[in-house]
């Protein structure tokens, strides 16, 4: 077998070689990355650390694997209402150590914002929608916002006063808890702070509006905690907060995110935002409401997603753009290292920082070229690395979408879960699965809520179904959720600033997105209001906000926090370059091809290619891909990085033996675009192959193989690819009978007259080894031989130089010419030796018609030592063909024991035998096909078989005249018609 090396490689070191087979394109040196321009960020401590023993990252698995079986996920769901009695505490510090309230008119220390103010459009009065500039960044929170973060403990001054504790005290003997737990331990101790941040001490009269208060209880082991209630009182419902134990120490209250109902049309349940939690095992819950009555079927709803071995070790099945590291290198911008320090605080870089590029390697493939950066076209140029839903465990059964997606995008919102820092790689893979559980099931969302999530690490992860492929709707931000997207970083960025890991990756799918989207990173654009949700304004009210935007411009929400928040200055920033770098590395067009774009030279070596010049582009790549003779399928191989160059054509060369398929693609700037595909040849075997055997008195002579004596042969080995086999030969007088052979039986026959160099093929079934075998004594030599294969672009025999043996009363401008030519390279007839005629005019023969049948169907058949017919003698070119016919009810003789073996036959007599020899599966109508073929003829089913599988449509006049004699040319083409069918 020959591995002989590719022409486009022989430049090349055998590593460059190694180098190529195992990639599909090769990318030039990556350059030096500095990290980006950053504002100055207000940085807090921060617990966005991995426990104790836990590396940052797991080994990866492997790539593109799916999650494995989720275990120990477990769920429970507590009723809630009434306060507990044991939570409120009995005493209150003395006043006298309580610090001064502030002032009336004293200023906050924190800068406040001017929230955005409505203006409405058009004449006062009007249904016209209402039209709000909201500010940019930051905003106050409005009265009754609810902030997703973990408030700080409140100082002594926000106690309520002893009235305030006694009237709950009063409240919880008359509606006592009904939570069914067990108190945590530390319960009694935490009485102190049961009213941090919940009011003043000047609030008494919101004593009335506390609905619900638990003590502290131990539950089942957590990650997920959320509050939901019916639908029926969506709009009860004022504050949740909660607060949880982990690893033996409580967490400060958090106020949840409260959500309308609008999320999903006719869901009956309603609720809070998830707490998100590294592991905790006793909560508390605290429920504020309009008139401080219970919501109907009030709940505490606790999830433990499970583990998985797969969490946290899987390299993302959804592939990243190849050209997505180079337009970064060209943005300047870098890829931080996902390491515990960089998840525990927020880079910057020096000011005036300046990228330089490094030098593209020459890879040794092709020499003084370098090669073209694969880019992905059009829109999916800056797509990241995404670890799909099935790699984090999503729970398909459960999910609902929401119908069509989004025919635009104009906007995306930056999220945080709200959640622990202090989660592992391993960790964000459960956050994830819970998350979901809780949107999709205990929200009766049908999905998760974001379209995408990002973790500490700087790994992206699908959310929402079908947010890979298109701007799906989810419930990234009540009362916006159409025509918008959400990127939702987990953990909690009002307490700690964002790793930048994290937020290069928040930017990578902005980027993405962006780009494929059409959206300008740096602008403002109008959404209207649909619906409240948890939306500042009134449904229908439009308002103008930046592209890319924190969630709390248009929600009552602190999210995506303080520290996060003040960083989308420099993510809009740096988004915009790399859309911008995108866009100047934009790929050039597919190229596209003239008419005959693949032309054979000679005997099949090589090619020549042109195509039709791209605009904008400045050179030219030739992609390949090949396999040896005795190789496996080339669809099989990757496609291979070849030469470059300015011009529209080239001459393409293949090794001995070698089946190859060329594509070409443009370049501009180093990037290259769509390939288009050219086509595909097989060059002549060497007569060194290891596969190709000649013997019995075959020689080499001038560079040939001769053979002068019957049953002189050429056997290859190797060839259960194949479908032709390609021969040019010279004959040095008379003509050369040579009998095609497939694993030993016969595929066909080439017959080669004498008269210079010639050309022929012969199609081959299925097998392994190919033989050619002389069946004279005439002197040929073979110059070549190849082994074609399925998709070969040109025919060298049949399109360039026809065989010069054909029939010498058939040409190419006759109707059966086709069908003659196919009969004789298949081996169904020699024709006429005597005068090299086939007898196109003549008329068919019962026998001429059977040994036809016989040929062309090939059946096992065991020939019978006696004759069947007194007029088909034993011997006789006819006897096997016409015993078939006979003992399988082809056709039948006369009266008085003959065949006819030389007697005509009609278009009805060869109808039936066809439809009798293929034995098809045929429901005969009982209407004529014919006007003169009746329902009772002899040859109705066959003539009707035929007509349905357009071999035969009679004549203008509406008749099939069945009982007319039939030429051997009419049936050459009937059965030719019948294999192309077949």
């Amino acid at each position: 077998m020959s591995r002989t090396l590719h022409p486009a490689l022989r430049t090349g070191a055998a590593t460059a070689l190694a180098l190529a087979l195992t990639a599909t394109t090769v990318l030039p040196a990556t350059a030096m990355p500095v990290v980006p321009d950053t504002a100055g960020i207000p940085v807090a401590s921060t617990t966005a650390e991995h426990p104790a023993g836990e590396p940052a990252a797991d080994p990866a698995v492997a790539t593109g694997q799916e999650a494995s079986e989720v275990k120990g996920a477990q769920e429970e769901s507590l009723s809630l209402g009434g306060i507990d009695a044991e939570a409120l505490p009995e005493v209150l510090p003395d006043a006298q150590d309580l610090p001064e309230a502030p002032e009336a008119d004293q200023e906050p220390e924190a800068e406040q914002k001017q929230a955005p103010t409505e203006e409405a459009e058009g004449v006062e009065g009007t249904d016209e929608a209402e039209e709000a500039d909201a500010a940019l960044m930051s905003l106050t929170e409005p009265a009754g916002a609810s902030a997703v973060t973990a408030q700080k403990p409140a100082d002594s001054a926000s106690q309520p006063s002893d009235v305030v504790i006694q009237d709950l005290q009063e409240k919880a003997q008359a509606d006592p808890a009904t939570l069914d737990a067990p108190a945590a331990e530390e319960a009694e101790e935490l009485t102190d702070t049961v009213m941090d941040n919940a009011l003043s001490a000047t609030q008494d009269v919101e004593v009335e509006k506390i609905a619900t208060l638990t003590q502290p209880v131990e539950t089942m082991d957590f990650i997920v905690a959320g509050v939901t209630w019916d639908i029926e009182d969506a709009g009860q419902v004022t504050e949740v907060s909660l607060r949880v134990r982990e690893n033996a120490e409580w967490t400060d209250w958090n106020s949840m995110e409260i959500h309308s109902g609008d999320e999903m049309p006719n869901a009956d349940r309603v609720g809070t935002e998830p707490l998100i939690s590294s592991g905790a095992d006793a909560i508390q819950v605290r429920v504020t409401t309009v008139d401080g009555e219970n919501p109907s079927g009030l709940k505490l709803d606790l999830i433990d997603p499970g583990t998985a071995d797969t969490d946290g070790k899987l390299e993302p099945a959804s592939p990243a753009s190849p050209a997505l590291q180079q337009i970064e290198g060209q943005a300047g911008l870098s890829t931080p290292e996902p390491t515990e320090a960089a998840a525990a605080s927020t880079s910057s870089a020096p000011a005036g920082a300046e990228f330089v590029p490094a030098v593209h390697a020459q890879q040794g493939l092709i020499t003084g070229t370098a090669q073209a950066t694969t880019a992905s076209t059009g829109s999916n140029a800056l797509k990241p690395a995404i670890i799909t839903r099935a790699q984090w465990g999503a729970n398909e059964s459960v999910v609902n979408d929401w119908g069509a997606p989004s025919k635009d995008l104009k906007a995306m919102y930056v999220h945080h879960t709200a959640g622990s820092n202090n989660y592992s790689a391993s960790g964000a893979y459960a956050q994830i699965r819970g998350i979901f559980t809780y949107h999709a099931v205990n929200l009766a969302w049908g999905d998760i809520g974001y379209q995408f999530l990002v973790d500490k690490y700087g790994k992206i992860y699908q959310g929402r179904r079908g947010s890979i492929d298109a701007p799906v709707v989810g419930a990234q931000a009540g009362g916006f959720n159409t025509d918008t997207i959400g990127v939702s970083a987990m953990g909690n960025y009002d307490v700690a600033s964002a790793p930048a890991a994290m937020v290069r990756a928040i930017e990578r799918v902005l980027a993405w997105q962006a780009h494929r989207y059409d959206v300008d990173p740096t602008a403002n654009t109008r959404l209207t209001q649909s619906g409240k949700g948890t939306a500042r304004w009134s449904s229908g009210t439009t308002v103008t906000v930046p592209t890319i935007l924190g969630h709390k411009v248009t929600n009552m929400t602190a999210c995506p926090g303080r520290y996060l928040d003040a960083q989308l200055p420099t993510i809009r920033r740096n988004v915009d370059r790399m859309v911008a770098n995108a866009e100047e590395n934009q790929a050039p067009g597919q190229p596209s091809l003239p008419s005959n774009p693949y032309r054979l030279t000679g005997t099949g070596t090589q090619a020549h290619a042109y195509w039709n010049a791209v605009p904008g582009a400045d050179q030219y790549q030739i992609m390949y891909r090949a396999v040896p003779q005795g190789g496996g399928s080339i669809s099989s191989q990757q496609w291979i990085a070849g030469k470059t160059g300015t011009a529209t054509n080239y001459l393409l060369t293949n090794a001995p033996g070698e089946t190859a398929q060329y594509a070409v693609r443009a370049v501009r700037n180093g990037v290259a675009g769509p390939q288009t595909y050219l086509g595909q040849h097989t060059a002549p075997l060497s007569w060194d192959d290891g596969d190709v055997y000649f013997g019995n008195g075959t020689t080499r002579s001038n560079g040939g193989i001769q053979a002068d004596t019957k049953p002189e042969a050429i056997r290859i080995e190797g060839a259960g690819q194949a479908d032709r086999v390609v021969v040019t030969a010279t004959v040095a007088s008379g003509t050369a009978d040579i009998r095609v052979e497939r694993d030993g039986k016969f595929a066909g026959r080439m017959k080669i007259r004498a008269g210079g160099s010639t050309v022929c093929a012969v199609p081959l079934g299925a097998g392994s080894n190919v033989r050619l075998e002389l069946q004279n004594n005439a002197t040929v030599t073979y110059s070549s031989v190849a082994l074609t294969r399925p998709g070969q672009s040109q025919d060298v025999a049949l399109d360039n130089a026809r065989c010069q043996a054909s029939f010498g009363d058939v040409n190419s401008s006759q109707t059966a010419f086709n069908a003659v030519e196919w009969m004789q390279w298949s081996g169904l007839t020699h024709g006429y030796e005597k005068d090299n005629t086939f007898g196109l005019y003549r008329d068919i023969s019962r026998g001429e018609s059977v040994a036809f049948l016989y040929r062309y169907l090939d059946p096992s058949f065991s020939v019978p030592s006696k004759a069947p017919f007194g007029d088909v003698a034993k011997g006789s070119t006819f006897f096997e063909p016409i015993s078939w016919a006979a003992r399988n009810g082809v056709a039948q003789g006369y009266i008085g024991g003959g065949f006819g073996v030389s007697q005509s036959v009609t278009r009805g007599e060869f109808a039936s035998f066809l439809y009798r020899g293929v034995k098809p599966r045929f429901s005969v109508p009982s209407k004529q096909a014919f006007s003169d073929v009746s329902t009772k003829s002899s040859h109705h089913a066959a003539i009707a078989w035929m007509k349905s599988q357009k071999l035969s449509t009679g004549y203008a006049d509406g008749t099939y005249r069945s009982g007319q004699r039939i030429t051997r040319g009419e049936a050459a083409l009937l059965l030719h018609r019948y294999h192309l069918n077949k």
